[in-house]
């Protein structure tokens, strides 16, 4: 929705919002309702007055749009009094079931990344960003006939101006057939690393003290700390 399609709509807008409610949870559901929907006209009206470095540089799709989004809401981040910030972008298309042709994915993913890395260079805030790639399961290194299926392990990459780059963490197994010791059946991987390894990293480096740490990462006790990645492990001094 964009923020004129927004304005065509405030009246049913302050509609779904104006009533007295007796409910308490259906009160507090329209309190919070309101308040989002007010917050995202002024934050729409804030962004649409950034302009950035990169404005003619970015490529015209679906991640791209989302990392300039990011990066106007970290330039605004005076405007905003954010100290600190965490922004989410998706990429869809991974469902391999059917297919394997990876090529028309990467590139968005590197058009994308160029001309964030570029844009935060210009901001002089490359050295204070981090990028990480999530998902929540990986693929199997066999084929199904057609592409592939769910699985366990996978490859992730970190990105910023910190970043200790250049290297590969965890192992790679010994043996990927299918009587490798981390392969449980039809290429099906055991992760060598757990999330917690490298987010106790990276949370350790945004600020989170190691007394808040079990809060902020509640698995984080079931890994020995030999099994746990620290600032120093993964971002330059």
């Amino acid at each position: 929705t964009t923020f004129s399609e927004f304005d065509d709509m405030e009246e049913q807008f302050q509609n779904m919002t104006k009533n007295n409610l007796e409910s308490v949870f259906a009160s507090t559901y329209q309190s919070l309702l309101d308040r989002s929907l007010k917050r995202s006209n002024e934050l729409g009206e804030l962004l649409s007055a950034i302009t950035l470095d990169t404005d003619s540089d970015w490529a015209d799709d679906s991640l791209s749009n989302q990392f300039r989004q990011v990066s106007k809401l970290i330039k605004m981040r005076g405007d905003l009094g954010t100290e600190r910030g965490v922004f989410l972008t998706k990429s869809n298309g991974w469902d391999t079931h059917n297919n394997f042709d990876l090529s028309p994915l990467f590139t968005p993913i590197n058009d994308a990344l160029e001309t964030f890395k570029a844009e935060m260079e210009a901001q002089g805030l490359w050295d204070d960003v981090v990028v990480l790639t999530v998902s929540d399961f990986g693929r199997t290194l066999t084929s199904n006939g057609l592409g592939t299926d769910h699985a366990w392990g996978g490859n992730h990459f970190m990105a910023g101006g910190s970043v200790k780059g250049g290297r590969i963490l965890g192992d790679y197994p010994d043996n990927l057939g299918p009587e490798g010791s981390l392969n449980v059946g039809r290429g099906r991987l055991i992760p060598t690393l757990s999330w917690e390894a490298m987010w106790n990293g990276v949370v350790e480096w945004f600020g989170v003290e190691s007394s808040q740490m079990s809060t902020v990462l509640p698995n984080v006790g079931n890994f020995a700390s030999n099994q746990l990645f620290s600032k120093s492990d993964l971002f330059e001094a």
